[in-house]
């Protein structure tokens, strides 16, 4: 009477390859996510950007790509500049 998945599944598939790190999804680093930041942090904009966005001199007078928000602050960005401060726990992704 008991009656699975696994029992209606065909012998010899490759199920054992499900595993393999090609078949695990990652996360797309330059999605935008909403988060709410826990604590004081400093971020720079422009992270994983590198070689992609020049240096130059007009980044610096509009206040540089690096910027302080304060906790309880709400932000929309990439998720490549906010991933390690989530994984610390300094900030927190919103649905």
């Amino acid at each position: 009477m008991r009656r699975t998945v696994l029992t209606h599944l065909p012998n010899g598939g490759n199920w054992d390859k499900m595993d393999e790190p090609q078949m695990i999804d990652k996360p797309n680093l330059d999605s935008y996510v909403f988060c709410r930041i826990s604590e004081t942090v400093e971020l720079d904009n422009h992270k994983g950007l590198e070689g992609v966005i020049p240096d130059d001199d007009e980044d610096e007078e509009l206040g540089g790509s690096i910027q302080e928000h304060q906790s309880g602050s709400y932000l929309f960005v990439r998720y490549a500049v906010i991933r390690d401060l989530v994984l610390e726990g300094k900030a927190e992704l919103l649905l």
